[in-house]
Order: structure tokens, then sequence, then C-alpha cells
């Protein structure tokens, strides 16, 4: 029982100051230049499914300052998918990646455009694709092709 008190006392002797008020607990103020990620504007959540050697393209508007997280999902490694614009007639491919049972990626673009999400199956059988795509800044998805 004695421990227990000098323990108890000792622990006391810290939380207080040397005039006997409570001491302040180490607090650093919050900075105020570092504001956490808002929730996104809008969220996109569909299913599609591919026969073998389908695709399928949807499409968003976004530019400078706005932001796409893009989820995707499907139960086999067969998902093949892409990233894409169609700028002055050509095509730029922003990302990509091949036979993929999910994958996330987070897309800042650096110009104003319509930018295409592509979607293919290449494996045998059937594959149905979650995807989510969550909308931040000015970013509009206009659906899918």
């Amino acid at each position: 029982m004695l421990i227990r008190f000098a323990l108890f006392a000792s622990l006391a002797g810290w939380l207080t100051a040397c005039d006997g008020t409570p001491a302040a607990p180490d607090a650093t103020p919050a900075d105020a230049s570092i504001v956490p990620d808002a929730a996104p504007r809008a969220t996109v959540t569909d299913t599609r499914t591919l026969q073998p050697g389908e695709l399928a393209e949807g499409t968003w508007n976004a530019g400078p300052g706005d932001r796409v997280v893009i989820h995707l999902a499907t139960a086999t490694a067969d998902l093949d998918w892409n990233i894409h614009g169609h700028a002055n007639g050509g095509t730029q491919t922003v990302a990509e990646d091949y036979r993929q049972a999910a994958a996330t990626y987070e897309f800042n673009p650096t110009a104003q455009a319509e930018w295409w999400l592509l979607l293919r199956n290449s494996g045998a059988a059937p594959i149905t694709v979650a995807v989510t795509m969550d909308l931040y800044g000015d970013a509009a998805w206009n659906g899918w092709q």
C-alpha cells in the first residue's frame, strides 16, 4: 500500500506546477495550413459485366485542382484498365495496368479535358467489375459510352 501511495504522490507531482496549480499538458497547436482531405463531392458506384475481350469506357471532365480516386475490383485477375485522354486528336495514356483483380489509382489531371476510363476483360470467362470513383473539386462523371 505504501508503494502505491509513493507512486501516486510522485505522479501527482509531475501533474502540478511549482506553485501547486495543475500543469498544462504538453500540446502543440494544430498547423492551420494543413487541411485534411474533404469528403468527395460525389461518388460514382457501378458494376460492369464484361464478356471475354469486351471493353467498356466511361468518361468524366476534370482539370487542374480536381482529383478522381478510382477503385476497381473483380473476382479474377483478368481486368485490363487504363486512363487516357484524346487531346488534339491523339491518345494520351495517363496510367494503365493488365491482368488485375483490383486496382486503386488517384488521378490528378494537369489539363482540363474529358478523361476516359477503359476496362477490358482479358480472360476467357465473363467478369463483373465493381467500379467506385470518388470525385473531388469540379470533376464530373459523364457516364459510360
